[in-house]
């Protein structure tokens, strides 16, 4: 059975409103051991989205709508639900007083807007909203199911994840799927592509994500075992520059290390800005933050354990001065990313590089 996320309104279409909801719903079945198979944006616009929803379930599919489920007149979710389903639309009895005291306690008089809400395709099983008024529902259509929630994420969110993850996996049966999630610094997104290559297993699933400056590589398997063979030649191959297995970030990871080793922490920054100052900001390591393009101001910084100094860019090279223990270095670094991001991808190559140093010499 295929999975697919619906998002629905003009507001994401026009870019106004962030899809959030696509996201979270997609994380969400991840984790459970379900792989979506769409994401798919459709406006208030009955007739683009019903032919949307007709497509969809012209296989066995399991269909997640958010959005569309209020009081305005361009939420058209239900209607356009009970019409693909040949239903009519019927009011919810024991929602209309469950509503009528939800909005009593808020000192609201009910209005036919809200009456809107509660009208349901008749044979659809309603989904409490505990934090709004518009509920949510699912309906057997064919061989396919479609439940809809409302777009609020914050209304979306308990009701999927107390109502609607359980049901999903109750119609999808999904084998379970492991999965590994790597942070890396220091590597490019082809060498790590390639390197992968090289493993041959069409049984895992790789996902590369490059950042600013790092790259989330995201394995998925149904086979546990070679899932952890791959996980394992990748982490031997590049060492501490896998400075997470868990998705955190390089500043934490970096900030814990040095707690652990009762060391501090300062910059001398030009080319970074000030960014490696905001992301270690509030770390009990970091001690301050010099900005100046002078190499000569580097005597300035305080008495801290360890200073980094990214200096003298050319192309996508730089320099890191590196100061641990009174004993200064200097190392010839390569940042990766976009030049639109070069402030951001040097300061996390330099935390990356910091780590990959500490765990190499002192841990």
């Amino acid at each position: 059975m295929k999975v697919y996320i619906v998002s629905i309104g003009n507001e994401l279409l026009e870019g106004s409103v962030v899809d959030t909801n696509s996201s979270y719903i997609a994380q969400r079945f991840i984790t459970n051991g379900i792989e979506t198979d769409g994401i798919l944006i459709c406006p208030d616009d009955k007739e683009r989205l019903k032919k949307t929803l007709e497509g969809l379930t012209q296989s066995s599919s399991c269909i997640i709508t958010t959005g569309g489920l209020g009081p305005t007149f361009d939420d058209i979710t239900t209607e356009t639900v009970a019409e693909l389903c040949g239903r009519k639309s019927k009011l919810n009895r024991k929602l209309y007083f469950e509503l009528i005291e939800k909005v009593k306690a808020k000192g609201i008089k009910p209005t036919v807007s809200h009456l809107k809400q509660l009208y349901l395709p008749e044979g659809s099983t309603p989904i409490k909203n505990q934090y709004g008024t518009a509920p949510g529902f699912y309906i057997k259509f064919k061989e396919s199911y479609i439940i809809c929630l409302p777009g609020v994420p914050s209304e979306m969110k308990p009701m999927f994840d107390n109502h609607v993850i359980n049901k999903v996996k109750d119609i999808v049966n999904p084998e379970e799927l492991h999965r590994a999630d790597l942070k890396i610094i220091g590597v490019a997104e082809s060498e790590a592509n390639r390197f992968l290559k090289t493993l041959n297993s069409d049984r895992v699933q790789v996902i590369l994500n490059a950042m600013e400056g790092e790259l989330a590589v995201r394995l998925r398997a149904k086979d546990k075992k070679t899932l952890l063979n791959i996980e394992r030649a990748f982490m031997e191959r590049y060492e501490f520059k896998v400075y997470s297995t868990k998705d955190e970030k390089i500043e934490d990871v970096l900030a814990n290390l040095l707690d652990e080793l009762n060391l501090t922490i300062s910059f001398k920054e030009s080319i970074t800005a000030g960014i490696l100052a905001q992301l270690m900001i509030d770390k009990a390591c970091f001690k301050e933050s010099l900005i100046s393009s002078s190499e000569s101001d580097i005597e300035r910084v305080s008495d801290t354990d360890i200073l980094a100094c990214p200096c003298n860019l050319t192309g996508n090279e730089f320099e890191l001065k590196l100061r641990v223990e009174s004993e200064l270095k200097s190392f010839n670094l390569r940042y990766l990313g976009n030049v639109n991001f070069m402030r951001k991808s040097v300061a996390k190559r330099t935390l990356g590089f910091i780590f990959e140093y500490l765990k190499k010499h002192y841990d």
